[in-house]
C-alpha cells in the first residue's frame, strides 16, 4: 500500500490541467504573498483525515501532510493560480475517481479554510472452504467489474488474492461499484515432458473456476454491490466436480526443439492441473480440466537457421521464419482423445494498406496504421500489429498470425495526422461491423489512409456557460471511428475523417460505449449533429448531459 503512495503522490502537471477550471485557485494581481489554508476530512464520515499528504503546485512544489486534525497551512505563496491535491493510502481522491473537484477559488485576503475530501477505500474479505466446510489454501480469489474501456464494455480484473492456509482472503483498494468475484484454485502440478499413456486416472474429481455465491458461469453470478469505506464479508464453499482430460499429438513441428501448449478459459485461466508431453511424438495429455470452452493453443520452438559463409564458417541467416502456431477452439464435456494439432495451421489474414496520404514519405518512413483483433470469445487472446512494417524491422509482420476461428472487433488507429478512410475484409465493412473468422480463414484486410481531415472544435456549456465535461464524438454510420476527445470546458481535434457525427457532452465520458450504437441512443436526442467535409474547420457547441446509470 505505501509504495502505491509514493508511486501516484506526485502527479503530471498534464494531468492536473485535466481538472484545473472547477478546481481551487488563489488569485492575486499585486506583490503581496497569499495564504492557502484547510482541512481534508473523510467525504464518508465527514472526520478529518490527519497524514494526507497535500500538494500546492507554487515555485518549489510545496507539500506537507495534514495534522491530526487535518489541517494544512500554505503561506508566503507567490500571487497566482494554485490547484491542492491530497492522497492517503487508503483512500482516494477525486481525480483518482473521476470526480471534478468542487472547491471554490480562494479571493486575495479570504481567510476561509478549504476542504479537500477523500474518499475511503472499500474491502472484500472472507474465507474459502471445500464442502466439508474444510479451509481451502491456494484459492486465487479475483475482484472483476464491467468496465468501459475504449469505448468498448469489458470485465476487468481490479483486485486479486490468495487465500492462506485458514482459507482467508482479503480485497483492499476497491472503489465504490458493483464486482464479481471468482475462485480459481492454484494448486496445479504444472508441466511434465515424460509422457506415460497409461497414467491416466479415471474419475478425477477438482476444483474449477468459480464465481460467488457458487456458480460456474458468470451469467448466473451474483453481483456484490459496495458503498465506499464498506467492508463487506463474503463466505464462498467449493464444491468439487468431475474433470476431463484432453489428449492428441502435436504435429509439423521440429523435434529437436520441441513445442509449448497452453489451454485457457475466457477468463484467462489455466484450464487444466497438469500438461504431460513428449516432445520427441507429439503426444501430450492435458489432465484435469473442468468442464468449459477454451482455446487450444501450440506454439513450436524454432532453431535459428544456419548459412555457410564465404569462409566456409556458419553463421545465423537473416531470413525470419514465421512461428508456427495452431489454436483450437474446445467445447469440454467428457474426455477428449485423439485431437491432432498441426503446427503451421493457424489462420493468418494477410493486412493490405493502400497509401492516398499527399505527403509522400517513400519506403524509408512509411504511414503506419496500428490495428487490433480483440476476440470476443477469448478478450486475453486478442493480438495486434502495426502495419506496414518500418523498413528492416526484422521479425514484424505484415498480417494477423495465430488467429483461431471467432468473433472478432478490429481496431485501427493512424500513427500520425492522418485517418482510416476504409477498412474492410471482403464485403464486411469493418469500420461498423464485427468480422467472423471462419475455419478457413478469410480475405486479407485492407485499409486506405487519407490526410484530407476535418478540424472540430467543441464548446462544452450548460445552461448556456461554460463547463468541464467529457466529450465524445459518435459516429452512427461508422461507429468504430467514434472516440472520447477529452474533458475540458472546449477541446479541438483534427485529421478527422469525413462524414456525419454526434458530438455529446457527459460527465464521466470515459465510461460511455460509444462504441455500441445501441447505447449511445440514450444521448443523440441532445447531442449536437455534425457534418465535417474534407480539410473542413468547424466549432460547435455541446450542452452537458448527466451520464445514466448502466446495468453491469
Amino acid at each position: 500500500m505505501r509504495c502505491h503512495f509514493f508511486r501516484c503522490a506526485i502527479p503530471s502537471l498534464s494531468v492536473v490541467w485535466y481538472f484545473a477550471i472547477p478546481s481551487v485557485v488563489a488569485q492575486q494581481t499585486t506583490s503581496e504573498s497569499l495564504e492557502l489554508r484547510g482541512r481534508v476530512i473523510n467525504r464518508v464520515t465527514g472526520e478529518a483525515i490527519g497524514g494526507a499528504l497535500v500538494q500546492v503546485f507554487a515555485p518549489g512544489q510545496k507539500v506537507q501532510f495534514t495534522a491530526a486534525d487535518g489541517t494544512f497551512d500554505f503561506s508566503d505563496l507567490p500571487p497566482g493560480s494554485y490547484l491542492p491535491s491530497v492522497r492517503k493510502p487508503g483512500f482516494f481522491n477525486d481525480l483518482e475517481l473521476q470526480r471534478p473537484a468542487g472547491a471554490q477559488p480562494l479571493a486575495s485576503g479570504d481567510s476561509e479554510e478549504i476542504i479537500l475530501k477523500l474518499t475511503p477505500e472499500a474491502i472484500i474479505y472472507g474465507e474459502v472452504k471445500d464442502e466439508n466446510a474444510a479451509p481451502l489454501e491456494g484459492v486465487a480469489v479475483r475482484a472483476q467489474q464491467w468496465q468501459v474501456q475504449n469505448g468498448e464494455k469489458q470485465l476487468v480484473p481490479v483486485g486479486n488474492a490468495i487465500t492462506d492456509d485458514e482459507g482467508n482472503f482479503r480485497l483492499a483498494d476497491l472503489r465504490p461499484g458493483r464486482y464479481y468475484l471468482s475462485f480459481h484454485s492454484t494448486n496445479n502440478q504444472g508441466w511434465s515432458n515424460t509422457y506415460q499413456s497409461t497414467s491416466k486416472k479415471h474419475g478425477q474429481e477438482g476444483y474449477a473456476t468459480q464465481f460467488y455465491p457458487g456458480v460456474s458461469d458468470l451469467e448466473s453470478a451474483s453481483v456484490i454491490e459496495i458503498r465506499a469505506g464498506a467492508q463487506v464479508h463474503i463466505p464462498q464453499s467449493l464444491s468439487r466436480q468431475q474433470l476431463f482430460e484432453v489428449a492428441g499429438v502435436v504435429r509439423g513441428g521440429d523435434p529437436e526443439s520441441g513445442f509449448h501448449l497452453m489451454l485457457i478459459n475466457a477468463t484467462g485461466d489455466a484450464g487444466q492441473k497438469s500438461v504431460r508431453i513428449n516432445p520427441k511424438t507429439g503426444q501430450f495429455r492435458i489432465s484435469g480440466v473442468p468442464e468449459g470452452a477454451y482455446l487450444l493453443r501450440a506454439t513450436a520452438d524454432q532453431r535459428p537457421l544456419l548459412r555457410r559463409t564465404s569462409s566456409g564458417l556458419l553463421s545465423i541467416a537473416d531470413e525470419n521464419r514465421p512461428t508456427l502456431t495452431a489454436a483450437l477452439m474446445l467445447h469440454v464435456h467428457s474426455d477428449l482423445s485423439g485431437l491432432v494439432v498441426v503446427l503451421g495451421s493457424a489462420i493468418s489474414i494477410p493486412v493490405q494498406v493502400r497509401d492516398e496520404v499527399s505527403e509522400n514519405r517513400g519506403t524509408n518512413n512509411p504511414h503506419q496504421v496500428w490495428l487490433q483483433m480483440a476476440s470476443k470469445e477469448f478478450p486475453l487472446a486478442s493480438v495486434a500489429i502495426t502495419v506496414p512494417p518500418a523498413p528492416g524491422g526484422r521479425g514484424v509482420p505484415n498480417r494477423f498470425e495465430g488467429l483461431s476461428p471467432g468473433v472478432y472487433a478490429v481496431n485501427g488507429s493512424p500513427n500520425g495526422p492522418w485517418y482510416i478512410a476504409s477498412m474492410h475484409c471482403g464485403s464486411v465493412d469493418l469500420l461498423r461491423d464485427e468480422l467472423t473468422v471462419p475455419p478457413g480463414g478469410v480475405q486479407p484486410i485492407e485499409i486506405t489512409l487519407r490526410d484530407d481531415g476535418a478540424q472540430l472544435t467543441v464548446k462544452v456549456v450548460k445552461n448556456g456557460q461554460p463547463a468541464v465535461a467529457g466529450v465524445v464524438l459518435f459516429s452512427p454510420d461508422h461507429p468504430r471511428r467514434s472516440r472520447f476527445l477529452g474533458s475540458a470546458a472546449s477541446v479541438s481535434v483534427g485529421s478527422l475523417a469525413p462524414g456525419r457525427y454526434y458530438v455529446i457532452a457527459v460527465t464521466s465520458a470515459e465510461n460511455v460505449e460509444f462504441h455500441n450504437p445501441a447505447a449511445m441512443e440514450r444521448y443523440l436526442p441532445h447531442a449536437t449533429e455534425v457534418t465535417l467535409g474534407p480539410r473542413g474547420n468547424i466549432t460547435a457547441s455541446a450542452e452537458v448531459q448527466e451520464r445514466e446509470a448502466e446495468e453491469q
